[in-house]
């Protein structure tokens, strides 16, 4: 393989997986409002599965990958008690987390849940996949490996990723939700570096959604104001 080539799709991997959705959030701007609308929650799949699939495209015809250099691998039973352990501290830290953000006076998460409440719950449970898979693949093995690969450093590519993902969640969540999903990512990007497998993270990003996205909206909205 052309020892110049694969640096060069790299960093073209890296533009599409972190750049493209900053550039899109930028161009159409996002909202919590914008959960209650069908139509923008559906463009928000194909921009995301769009992206990804590119991403995807890049690492196995252009780099000359496995997807396994990007994490996608088997998981193994340790690998699904990992992920359902941190989808538990996950969610708690959110609860953990919340009496704080209000003390800033800042507005939690909670917004957003409630305005997804109110589409339908086939497109609930489309966010929970697409969001589970995607941001997995775009904001933690893609960039983790790959900007640990370019520097020698895991942790190095793992920090850039978890800046990238936080600094790409304020434009809709705001400062407060912004800070929740931060301490929410800290925890799901050290999983990742913990054990190197992917789906292992998409299975907890993809449980808390669920929980967040289905049954919160489901059986809690008139409390989550």
């Amino acid at each position: 393989m052309n020892t110049q080539r694969q640096p060069i799709a790299t960093f073209v991997g890296l533009f599409v997986a972190l750049g493209g959705p900053f550039i899109l959030t930028l161009v159409f701007g996002r909202r919590p409002t914008d959960m209650a609308i069908p139509d923008k929650v559906i463009f928000s799949f194909v921009e995301k599965w769009a992206l990804t699939l590119i991403l995807l495209g890049i690492v196995f015809f252009w780099e000359r990958q496995s997807f396994g250099s990007i994490g996608i691998k088997q998981m193994s039973g340790r690998d699904v008690l990992w992920g359902i352990v941190g989808f538990i501290v996950g969610a708690l830290s959110f609860v953990l987390t919340m009496p704080v953000i209000h003390a800033l006076g800042l507005e939690t998460t909670s917004a957003g849940i409630t305005q997804l409440a109110q589409v339908p719950l086939l497109l609930r449970a489309g966010v929970v996949v697409t969001a589970g898979i995607t941001e997995e693949i775009m904001f933690r093995g893609y960039p983790i490996e790959r900007f640990g690969s370019l520097t020698g450093r895991l942790g190095v590519g793992a920090l850039i990723a978890y800046v990238v993902f936080v600094l790409l969640h304020i434009p809709f969540w705001g400062i407060g939700g912004t800070i929740q999903i931060g301490v929410w990512n800290l925890i799901v990007t050290l999983l990742y570096v913990k054990r190197r497998n992917l789906p292992a993270c998409m299975l907890m990003h993809v449980l808390n959604d669920a929980y967040a996205f289905i049954l919160l909206p489901t059986l809690f909205a008139p409390y989550l104001r």
